[in-house]
């Protein structure tokens, strides 16, 4: 399926910004954002799974694809796999799958970052 190019109306970017996304994901591919809506097909859990990333693939994968381009002090790095798309030039694998997707928890500068949403647990230990 071939992605189409999404550009939510000015009322659907305020409700995004609001906390009301009205449907819609915004996606980021190579430092570039773009919008998906549950329209285009939604999420299919069984086409994915999830396994623990080593710290160099993670960071090769945030690196390249976040508008930032930064990189955290991880602590836990997890990454998404497409366990249905061919791999195309440019794709990062593991284990041959496509990754499409990485989430890393961190530590944050400050541990208020961490007791503030979580109050009763030991930050750096019980949360990250």
């Amino acid at each position: 399926m071939t992605a189409m190019t999404v550009v939510p109306t000015a009322g659907e970017l305020r409700a995004i910004v609001s906390g009301t996304p009205r449907g819609y994901a915004q996606r980021w591919t190579f430092g570039v954002p773009s919008w998906r809506h549950a329209s285009d097909g939604g999420f299919r859990k069984d086409r994915y799974e999830v396994v623990r990333l080593d710290e160099e693939t993670a960071r090769r994968f945030v690196t390249g694809h976040h508008y930032l381009s930064g990189w955290p002090a991880s602590i836990h790095r997890f990454g998404m796999l497409d366990t249905v798309a061919a791999a195309q030039p440019g794709d990062q694998t593991v284990e041959g799958q496509v990754l499409v997707g990485v989430v890393v928890l961190a530590s944050p500068m400050n541990e208020r970052v961490l007791t503030v949403p979580f109050p009763g647990m030991v930050p750096y230990t019980e949360s990250v």
